[in-house]
């Protein structure tokens, strides 16, 4: 099922701090692409994107308002609500249409809106 899949992999990968870049492979195709707000990112710019993250963010939560499926196609918006290493909050809205392929995300077109936080996290969803 790649909507349990999609939610299931996003809570692990933005929310879990044990999760580890070495696990992005069983989630993500080696070709896998990202576009947002505009900006490509290949699979190397997105595990710097991850790790990025990873260094700005202290803890994250996602909460799931719609989730759609057709055919190999999740179509998820959610908020994410996350605490930086700052302790300042920040909150964005994500609508992404996520493609999968042999049960991996091989592509990604993603919207991410910031609802809460400093100008600094304007780009949060393609930080590097």
């Amino acid at each position: 099922n790649n909507t349990e899949r999609l939610q299931t992999c996003l809570q692990h990968v933005i929310c879990d701090p044990r999760f580890t870049l070495a696990e992005l492979d069983q989630w993500f195709t080696p070709d896998y692409c990202q576009q947002v707000n505009g900006e490509q990112l290949d699979y190397a710019a997105f595990r710097q994107h991850i790790a990025a993250l990873r260094n700005h963010l202290t803890c994250a939560s996602i909460d799931f308002i719609a989730v759609l499926a057709q055919g190999d196609r999740v179509h998820s918006t959610h908020v994410v609500r996350a605490t930086r290493h700052d302790g300042l909050p920040l909150v964005c809205k994500v609508s992404g249409l996520f493609t999968f392929r042999d049960g991996k995300i091989c592509q990604t077109d993603e919207v991410t809106c910031l609802l809460t936080g400093s100008a600094q996290d304007e780009d949060i969803g393609s930080l590097r």
